[in-house]
């Protein structure tokens, strides 16, 4: 057995040694200027580490198989071993080798992008030259040959020790099954919630830190399972009648009608509601006594008593909130690491204003690439569960519950200079499996989860309001989707389905109201930032919800196969699979409702891209 486990400890190092060496090769090829520190080189190896232990896991896996398998039977591995270590090296080494000659070009790590050149590779390789493209083969030939050699040198071609004993077979046999489960731990990333995702090794501000940190073999298979031929998804127009029916529904408006601050400058703190919907919010319409606290702060604030979730997700979500950007029905923007750090962001356009940006959650931060898309769009600081005490980030299946995490908000404010500043914070408490350290409402374990949020947003806006920085400061309050599922019975086809709450409260605002007009979530961002002075023409899928040109008032929505669409004369749903309308409240603007909703969904396939 030793000579065998010895042997596939080789082999899965090897490789992690080959990936921490082009790390180091990939850093200096492409740092530039900047200065490049022997901790920074540390941090990129260990952070990177992830997705290293995943590409080796993969190239490991049918060796250890064979091993098990010459318990049972001797046979020769030479010939075996000869071209399996031919693939290996190969493979890796094409990846290396378009990794660093791309990446100067595009500024991305390698990834199924790729694939869409494959059909014209004279496009693909027109901006390199001639020389170049000798270079690179000569470069990939003579580096696959010495990594080939490497693997030749640790592989074996056939185990000297044969396992004849019966008890000792099954002892090697479970030794390497579990060698075999603790491989497939190190693929997955992890046993948390999330698996490896690219952006699961971003930790730094420093783009290049954290793409040498992303193994691009790893990157390049992430990317392949979840290409899909955006340019052709949902054609419904051509395009000259789909930009005619999209600008009249997206004015660019920059003006304010109504001025709800008292300063053009406060700081600001979003509070993003894991599934608060309004069916939980009295002053929405919602059940009574749930979110008492709530319902007091809508008093003394601003509330937003029509805006709706663009979709079901909190990857979704956030972006729809943060970027303004409406969400897909199959498709996760977040999860597509090199398309959403393209996006605008609230954090990067009040970064160019002078604002610091951070981000607070107590979970995993690296599920479907959170990370990534918060370092690439403006935070320069993101604490999640890792940020937290063992005891603490286990207070709840998913992390830190929402006690914690407000008390840690409250620190994070305290920390904070005078400004301007600006915290994201995503609570956790209010998602299944509903288990809080709360017990007010025994009847429903879902309403007392948000209960419990409820109760500790009430305690720390209290507090708050002690503090000095009270007056200088905005709340805004919203929810990334609705609860699914709650109330129980609840369908797409119900228009109160995606309601959710935003409210706007602080000692920055100028008095409380209540601005009825319907909306959508990702209508924050550009009703927002001319608020406070700051233009917000990147963002082309937010509407300045009181500006003057604001004249057509209606919610988009995208779930798993449809979408729907509310405005002032009714709510559509209209099912993309069978493209049948599934569900209508008013005849007579069905038909406009849907048309609308079409150039919305062809208009953002485009955009995604085209990004």
């Amino acid at each position: 057995m030793k000579e065998r486990a010895l042997f596939l400890a080789r082999y899965y190092f090897s490789l992690i040694a080959l990936f921490i060496i082009y790390k180091l090769i990939f850093l200096a090829l492409n740092s530039g200027d900047a200065s490049i520190s022997v901790t920074d080189y540390i941090a990129v190896i260990y952070n990177g580490m992830p997705h290293d232990f995943a590409v080796a896991g993969y190239f490991t896996a049918i060796p250890l198989l064979l091993t098990i398998a010459t318990l049972f039977a001797d046979f020769p591995l030479k010939g075996f071993f000869k071209v399996y270590n031919i693939f290996v090296a190969a493979t890796i080494v094409l990846a290396f080798v378009a990794d660093a000659t791309l990446y100067p070009y595009w500024e991305f790590k390698l990834d199924a992008t790729v694939l869409a050149y494959i059909d014209s590779p004279a496009n693909a390789i027109a901006s390199i030259a001639v020389w170049h493209l000798i270079l690179l083969i000569l470069a990939f030939s003579s580096v696959t040959f010495g990594v080939y050699r490497l693997l030749k040198a640790v592989s074996t071609e056939r185990f000297t020790r044969i396992v004849t004993d019966a008890k000792k077979r099954i002892v090697a046999l479970l030794f390497f099954i579990l060698a075999g489960g603790v491989m497939f731990i190190g693929i997955r990333g992890g046993i948390s919630e999330s698996t490896n995702n690219i952006g699961s090794v971003y930790f730094s501000e420093n783009a290049i830190l954290n793409h040498a940190a992303v193994n691009p073999a790893f990157s390049f298979i992430y990317s392949s399972m979840k290409v899909e031929n955006f340019s052709k998804e949902y054609t419904f127009f051509e395009n000259e009648e789909r930009e005619a029916i999209f600008e009249a529904l997206y004015p660019t408006d920059n003006e304010i009608a109504d001025t709800l601050l008292n300063t053009q400058r406060p700081n600001i703190i979003t509070i993003i509601f894991e599934g608060l919907s309004a069916e939980l919010v009295e002053e929405l319409g919602g059940q009574s006594g749930v979110t008492p606290n709530f319902s007091r702060l809508a008093k003394e604030g601003i509330l937003f008593t029509n805006l709706y979730a663009n979709s079901f997700r909190t990857d979704r979500g956030l972006i729809c909130t943060l970027s303004g950007y409406p969400s897909f029905p199959k498709t996760s923007v977040m999860k597509s690491t090199v398309k959403s750090q393209k996006l605008p962001s609230l954090a990067s356009s009040l970064a160019k204003a002078g604002y610091k940006n951070t981000f607070l959650y107590g979970g995993d931060i690296n599920f479907t690439n959170m990370r990534g898309y918060l370092y690439s769009t403006g935070y320069e600081r993101a604490l999640a569960d890792s940020d937290f005490s063992v005891a603490e980030r286990t207070t709840h299946q998913w992390g830190a519950n929402d006690d914690i995490t407000f008390n840690r908000l409250y620190d994070l404010i305290m920390e904070q200079g005078n400004g301007p500043w600006h915290i994201t914070f995503l609570t956790l408490s209010s998602h299944e499996p509903w288990t809080v350290p709360y017990n007010r409402i025994k009847e429903d374990k879902i309403a007392n989860a948000f209960a419990f949020t409820d109760e500790e947003l009430g305690k720390f806006i209290d507090r708050f309001k002690d503090s000095d920085k009270w007056e200088n400061t905005l709340i805004v309050c919203i929810s990334d989707h609705s609860v699914v599922g709650y109330p129980k019975g609840i369908t797409q086809s119900d228009i109160n389905r995606n309601h959710i709450p935003l409210l706007m409260l602080g000692g920055a605002i100028k008095e409380p109201k209540r601005i009825g007009t319907i909306c959508n979530q990702t209508d924050l961002v550009a009703t927002l930032l001319p608020q406070l002075g700051i233009a917000a023409d990147e963002f082309p899928f937010s509407r300045n919800v009181l500006g003057p040109e604001y004249k057509t008032p209606f919610a988009y929505h995208c779930f798993n196969n449809g979408i729907s669409m509310i405005d002032t004369t009714g709510f559509t749903v209209y099912d993309l699979d069978s493209r049948e309308i599934i569900h209508d409240t008013d005849e007579a603007g069905c038909k406009e409702r849907v048309r609308r909703a079409q150039a919305i969904l062809q208009t953002t396939y485009l955009d995604f891209y085209n990004k």
